[in-house]
């Protein structure tokens, strides 16, 4: 007894109907198979009515409701409003393509996982970070850079502010635990650390000092620097922070010169890398020595 049309493997259907396309005998194809006449008419029968397509798909009104088009615009959304919500993305979803079928904010989530989309954390930008104007400053600036790199060694300074209370904001715990730390119950002194690195000698000199930074302790960190390097010809390559604005008109030795960095252009400063790995290794070793350090802070004070 042949088996039921719908126990028939898409495999068969497909030879069935492939022979029926060739002009071949399909009923003595469905025989070979174990295929009865009538079921044979029917394979062909619908799969002429589906256009040539074996089987029709399953899951009625609620398959593939998602298109292409319809993920081209969530991404598009999503690179334009990074902090809009599931509910914001489908709203703008539904005005961009009114036609679309509706989809539930599960689905939304489902789309964004299948793009590789996650929750971060929003940092803020300027407008003009990458407008026409500063791209044209950094333009003119790797053009200089490239026409004085052979005769010029460049150096840069920036510092970068940190506290001894510095920390690791993620641990470990076992699962439905917090992940909590003791700690003592004040926070230490802020720190400016100064970095001058050159691209042929690296750090060149650095400067440990409690505060902010100021207009005359950059202008004695960039004299203390002069005095203890000395290159044929150099230049300090600075960001416009205000307490930078003073240094182009020092009176610098003659091999010495100033040059400042294009704006919104931190990663054009080589002193950003070196700051990365020093605050990593702080955090690394802090760990260990940071309650004693704040512990005899705190007693200093008290005894002053």
């Amino acid at each position: 007894m042949a088996p039921v049309y719908s126990k028939i493997n898409t495999d068969d259907k497909r030879r069935i109907y492939e022979s029926y396309v060739r002009g071949e005998d399909y009923v003595d194809v469905a025989r070979l198979l174990n295929v009865k006449r009538t079921t044979a008419y029917n394979i062909v029968k619908r799969t002429e009515q589906n256009h040539g397509q074996i089987e029709r798909p399953r899951g009625g009104h609620r398959h593939a409701k998602v298109t292409d088009a319809m993920r081209a615009v969530i991404r598009a959304v999503v690179e334009e409003h990074p902090d809009f919500t599931i509910r914001n993305i489908n709203r703008e979803l539904r005005t961009s393509l009114p036609q679309s079928p509706a989809i539930s904010q599960t689905t939304i989530s489902g789309i964004l996982d299948g793009l590789l989309v996650t929750t971060k954390k929003l940092e803020n930008a300027p407008a003009e970070r990458n407008s026409d104007r500063i791209k044209q400053q950094r333009h003119a600036y790797a053009t200089w850079l490239m026409h004085e790199v052979q005769e010029t060694e460049f150096i840069f300074i920036d510092e970068a502010g940190i506290n001894i209370w510095t920390k690791r904001t993620r641990g470990r715990a076992v699962r439905g635990r917090r992940a909590v730390r003791v700690v003592q119950g004040r926070r230490g002194p802020n720190l400016t650390m100064t970095f001058a690195v050159s691209n042929v000698g690296g750090l060149i000199y650095h400067e440990l000092t409690e505060g902010g930074m100021t207009g005359q302790r950059f202008n004695e960190f960039i004299g203390t620097a002069c005095r203890l390097y000395h290159p044929l010809n150099a230049c300090f390559g600075i960001d416009n922070a205000p307490a930078h604005r003073q240094a182009v008109n020092l009176p610098l030795p003659q091999n010495f010169s100033v040059r400042y960095l294009p704006p919104y252009s931190p990663f054009l400063n080589i002193c950003e890398n070196a700051f990365a790995l020093w605050k990593g290794n702080i955090k690394d070793n802090l760990a260990e020595v940071r309650d004693q350090l704040l512990r005899e802070d705190h007693q200093q004070r008290m005894a002053g």
